[in-house]
């Protein structure tokens, strides 16, 4: 029989060890928010973004595919003093056109949190056959949004790229980009993520502080950006900037650098991206004449092939001038009602249906395809099987 005071030191004893196994069990949670993120993309260079919510040490392996593949070794290992937050780095000096595998671990104490291991691949001009994937309007159902992403993941396991036509969050708020991350966790660990400025994310500093994109102009460089991944010419716009009657916004620096840029690009094809589209038969008359006035003499001196868009909760094909227009919102955001008079210059239309962009490029053509993902109908998902196109088309390189 223990006496009292026994009892008290065994009982003190047994809380100070639940109390201790309670931290540990603390710690041995992921510190990891979201992340890693691949972004801006070159033949030397690729960046990546992550957020953690506690103070860690961080390694960064990273090897060609070919060596690891085979031994099993990373080739280079970045070391990292503990950091909290938003993260960013540049890996630099790589080789072009070379496929890399990468893989992210955290430290914490004795507690090791590694990332899943993913992979990129540099750019060149002598790539001249690659894919690459297009989608937008990714705010208000994160389940949604979940859904879509994990259909791009699981059909494109070759896909280089992704790019997301604006309008991401339905606010901009860390909650809401935190679930957005979760959505595309596994699609951008291995392919970069490329984005634009939607009516949603303007004037938002969080935009350009987690997502790394290529350099251009306006906010932080990153406002319009353009980069070349093999034969392709890739240009990223504001139209925010190019519609609103604000004279304080930079419209003529923005169509400067865009003339510039334009003049300069040597690749095979141009590929631009804008939130609102120019044509669309929501807008009256089917045109926005604002947008209108200032891009498509641009594009149609350029020799610009394709144009995609976000803002309009649908898919809508037009051709005009030469140029196809792309309208592609179907990523997650709530769906908008058919429209019924098509537009002049209509080539397909598609609502209802939550989708992304496949486009496979070859060294004469890019053959664009709408791949569905699912049908909402009364506020009910009916997913899609396969990876089968509802409505594709072919641009040759001398069209």
């Amino acid at each position: 029989m223990r006496k009292p005071s026994e009892r008290r030191v065994i009982l003190a004893g047994f809380f100070m060890v639940l109390v201790c196994g309670i931290c540990a069990f603390g710690q041995e949670e992921s510190p990891v928010l979201w992340g890693p993120i691949l972004g801006a993309i070159g033949e030397d260079y690729i960046a990546i973004t992550w957020k953690t919510s506690r103070a860690v040490a961080i390694r960064f392996h990273y090897a060609r595919a070919e060596v690891y593949d085979e031994t099993g070794d990373w080739e280079e290992t970045l070391v990292f003093e503990p950091h909290k937050g938003v993260a960013e780095i540049w890996l630099r000096d790589l080789i072009p056109g070379t496929t890399y595998r990468y893989q992210i671990v955290f430290y914490e104490g004795d507690a090791v949190h590694p990332r899943p291991i993913g992979r990129f691949t540099t750019s060149s001009p002598e790539i001249r056959s690659f894919s690459f994937l297009v989608y937008g309007n990714t705010r208000t159902y994160p389940e949604r949004h979940a859904l879509v992403a994990a259909a791009m993941t699981r059909n494109e396991p070759d896909a280089m790229l992704v790019f997301h036509t604006g309008d991401l969050v339905e606010y901009p708020t860390i909650e809401r980009f935190e679930r957005f991350f979760a959505a595309i966790a596994e699609l951008a660990l291995s392919r970069p993520f490329i984005t634009i400025v939607g009516s949603r994310e303007k004037d938002q500093p969080t935009y350009y502080e987690f997502f790394p994109l290529p350099a251009g102009g306006g906010k932080a460089s990153e406002q319009w950006w353009s980069f070349t991944y093999g034969n392709v010419h890739f240009v990223g716009l504001d139209s925010n900037v190019l519609i609103e009657a604000d004279t304080t916004l930079p419209l003529h620096e923005q169509i400067e650098w865009l003339q510039a840029d334009l003049a300069q690009a040597t690749a095979d094809f141009t590929v631009v991206f804008l939130h609102h589209p120019i044509y669309s038969s929501t807008w009256e008359g089917g045109v926005n004449r604002p947008l209108q006035a200032l891009l498509e003499p641009i594009f149609i001196t350029a020799g610009v092939d394709v144009v995609f868009t976000g803002h309009m909760r649908c898919y809508e094909h037009f051709f005009v001038n030469g140029i196809h227009h792309i309208g592609t919102g179907g990523g997650g955001a709530p769906l908008q009602e058919p429209v019924d008079r098509a537009a002049a210059w209509t080539v397909f239309r598609r609502y209802n249906t939550l989708h992304y962009m496949r486009i496979t490029v070859s060294a004469d053509a890019l053959q664009v395809a709408m791949i569905p993902v699912a049908s909402v109908i009364d506020g009910e998902i009916h997913p899609v099987p396969g990876r089968r196109a509802v409505t594709s088309f072919t641009i040759m390189r001398d069209r």
